[in-house]
């Protein structure tokens, strides 16, 4: 039962797919903050050989070297939230697996213990009724005695 429920929940999570993910994110922050350098570079020997304008170039350089170190972080918590999501939902998806089959098991317990306790219910109710018989009877015995002694 709870290799079923591991299949069911996992069945959509391919690892390759997700290794092949992982490698390919980090290639792309690599490649993405190398060509934002390589621009920087290229700003920063534009301004030193007067192509552009020094407080243009200092800006631009500044600009593009600090957006190519804010790549990185922000590719890995992308990277770590997507993660965690798809962990979340199989976290999700796996605890209502089990919920189902909790309950599935719980009902199949009570039933088996109605099951078992049954003949022993239906005895205690025939002597209930035997019981409650008797006790009517018994009332109206001491009906008929009471009304014969007030007769007397």
């Amino acid at each position: 039962m709870m290799i079923c429920i591991q299949q069911d929940v996992l069945s959509n999570y391919d690892p390759m797919t997700e290794e092949q993910n992982m490698k390919t994110s980090p290639k792309q922050t690599i490649v993405a903050s190398g060509c934002i350098h390589v621009g920087a570079l290229t700003s920063g020997v534009c301004t030193a050989l007067e192509v552009l304008d020094l407080t243009m170039g200092c800006i631009s350089t500044s600009m593009l070297v600090y957006l190519s170190m804010a790549i990185t972080p922000y590719q890995n918590k992308q990277t770590a939230s997507k993660v965690e999501s798809a962990w979340e939902e199989c976290s999700q998806a796996l605890v209502e697996s089990m919920d189902v089959v909790h309950r599935k098991e719980m009902t199949r317990i009570q039933r088996r213990i109605m099951d078992g306790v049954a003949p022993y219910t239906r005895y205690v109710k025939t002597e209930k009724e035997r019981v409650e018989g008797l006790m009517r009877l018994c009332d109206d015995c001491q009906l008929v005695v009471h009304s014969t002694l007030y007769a007397l």
